[in-house]
């Protein structure tokens, strides 16, 4: 039947354009039925249009016939993302690396996990079994699953190839589609840099179902941001310089000062679907603390650094009296106990004599 409506109803006002299929290629799985049912009410409003101006040429006869097959293509093609059933629940998790997350399945499964599998996609080129009948499977993170008792998915110590597509099946049904993205700080900055004076790059970066920083314009709704270790937005005084590289990358440039040593600079994800925001911190700890000496009104322009003694001098000069003490003594003791022998054995040689 529906095969039949869009044979009768297509025209040529509802010609496919490159921008046609670049929404199409667009679209997220889970939403693939809801396009094609907006894309079919366009029709049927074609199909009325049509009717009315009963204008019908001969060169659209064959776009009219070219529109009807990609149509279908376009109805097969969703129904296998969505594997038929429009009962799957999608569900977006972020977190961070090394942290957790709780992967849920489906509020209306019974307490029985016997019919439960999750399998991970990655890429969509490759999937593993990580859960097969309610039972944790042996893969590369085995040790790092546990399936709760309402059937989730509970991964800890996350890494970057966790990020991906979970799904949750029902026997053969698929009944839950999760989507974990994971929060990370990377810095392209040496240890020589942390200090006062010093450059401080900062990349922020989400990984994705899709790819490290590969977000689509139709991913979840969030955004990335920096903000200060407390919380809250930082100034726009100018001393810092945020670039956002994608929606999944943002990059932090800023001058560091004397009172950045042990500061907290915090990324983290805001979504639309969670209230509370998921986020990593990087602290800047300084390697060379000197503070640089007060310069009085007049003097030369020239700078005095106090030299800090390394902590294995220290020690050492702490070390060294207790030292010789012990020295001292440990001669005096050798010392008597080899005069005593010395007269002993004089003794014992006058008596022999």
């Amino acid at each position: 039947m529906l095969g039949n409506v869009m044979s009768s109803s297509l025209s040529g006002g509802g010609r496919w354009t490159a921008a046609h299929w670049d929404v199409l290629a667009s679209v997220e799985p889970h939403n693939a039925g809801k396009f094609v049912l907006s894309r079919l009410r366009r029709v049927c409003e074609q199909l009325y249009l049509l009717r009315m101006s009963q204008e019908e040429e001969a060169s659209d006869a064959v776009e009219v016939r070219t529109n009807m097959t990609l149509l279908r293509v376009l109805l097969f093609c969703c129904l296998l993302h969505t594997g038929v059933k429009c009962d799957r629940d999608a569900v977006f998790v972020y977190s961070r690396l090394r942290g957790s997350a709780l992967l849920p399945c489906t509020a209306r499964l019974h307490s029985d996990c016997s019919l439960i599998s999750w399998t991970f996609y990655k890429g969509g080129d490759r999937n593993i079994n990580e859960v097969i009948g309610g039972q944790v499977s042996d893969s590369a993170r085995s040790s790092r699953l546990s399936v709760t008792s309402n059937c989730s998915l509970h991964l800890h110590d996350l890494r970057v190839d966790d990020a991906g597509s979970y799904v949750c099946w029902r026997q053969s049904h698929s009944i839950a589609n999760v989507y974990l993205s994971l929060l990370t700080i990377t810095s392209p900055s040496t240890l020589t840099d942390l200090q006062p004076g010093g450059n401080l790059s900062l990349s922020c970066v989400l990984f994705t179902y899709y790819d490290a920083g590969g977000c689509k314009s139709y991913s979840s709704a969030f955004s990335l941001s920096w903000m200060d270790e407390d919380g809250t937005p930082l100034p726009t005084d100018g001393r810092y310089e945020i670039v956002e590289q994608t929606r999944c990358s943002v990059l932090l440039v800023t001058t560091l000062q004397r009172e950045d040593n042990s500061r907290r600079w915090r990324c983290q994800v805001e979504t639309s679907e969670n209230s509370s925001a998921v986020f990593q911190d990087f602290s800047s700890i300084f390697l060379l603390n000197r503070p640089l000496a007060a310069q009085t009104p007049g003097s030369p322009a020239t700078m005095h650094c106090p030299v800090e003694l390394p902590i294995s001098r220290i020690v050492l000069c702490a070390a060294l009296p207790v030292m010789v003490i012990v020295v001292s003594l440990w001669s005096r003791r050798t010392g008597k106990h080899l005069a005593k022998t010395s007269a002993a054995a004089t003794e014992l040689q006058e008596i022999n004599s």
